[in-house]
């Protein structure tokens, strides 16, 4: 870059540190210099807080958490559940980046999305099953993208709600699911390797649970009852 002290955020700042498949066309950067405009940079004067900048090959970018903070306002709780997915950062250290800067503007949405986020949500389709199952009385809380060890295989599977004293586990595929083989062929496996050791899993598409919330949730009320019945136990 032209410019050394440069710090390279938002979208440009995710692409070239921990998520490749982001579409970017504007780079975007803070530099203490003057600006001067440039054709496909977006710059801004200023200074970033040493705490949240990380350097990768000589350029230098806002930090995982910063460049989450950033884009929330432009990609809603979709770059916080990529970066959970991809295991890049913590809600903690979302929640330390939050607290450790000034007041900007679109706080509001950072803050709600960041406290729809305790359950550590993977996709926008298992955040919206997450709410919906955090609306309904549950007999016991669920357990977030819980891991599963498949009997004496040494694998493990992960389910993404499950209610642990039930055995029973919610999945909310995403819509390149349906029409990737090797996935669709992988979970079906996955699930009765689960069954084999107790385990009932229910599955709904990502259209269901973005658009059918209330049809979903009074299947799950529905399931739930009927595990209960299964396993002997008092319904609630």
């Amino acid at each position: 870059m032209a410019d050394p002290d440069a710090v390279l955020t938002g979208r440009i700042a995710a692409r070239l540190t921990w998520w490749p498949e982001l579409e970017c066309r504007t780079v975007t950067a803070v530099r203490r210099t003057k600006v001067t405009p440039m054709q496909g940079f977006a710059w801004r004067r200023g200074v970033v807080d040493p705490d949240d900048v990380i350097e990768v090959n000589r350029l230098r970018f806002t930090s995982v958490a910063a460049t989450v903070l950033e884009l929330i306002p432009e990609l809603g709780g979709q770059v916080i559940d990529e970066a959970l997915r991809r295991g890049v950062v913590t809600m903690a250290q979302l929640w330390e980046a939050f607290r450790g800067r000034g007041r900007r503007r679109g706080d509001a949405r950072r803050r709600f999305l960041l406290e729809d986020s305790h359950d550590e949500p993977w996709s926008e389709a298992e955040r919206s099953l997450h709410q919906i199952l955090r609306s309904v009385r549950m007999p016991c809380r669920f357990r977030a993208n819980h891991r599963v060890w498949l009997g004496d295989t040494g694998r493990c599977a992960y389910v993404d709600a499950a209610l642990i004293p039930l055995k029973l586990g919610f999945e909310a595929d995403g819509r390149a699911f349906h029409s990737e083989e090797g996935p669709f062929e992988r979970d079906r496996n996955r699930d009765t390797q689960l069954a084999s050791i107790g385990w009932w899993i229910v599955r709904f598409s990502a259209r269901q649970v973005l658009e059918d919330a209330n049809e979903v949730r009074e299947r799950i009320v529905a399931i739930v009852r009927e595990r209960l019945t299964q396993l002997g136990r008092r319904r609630r």
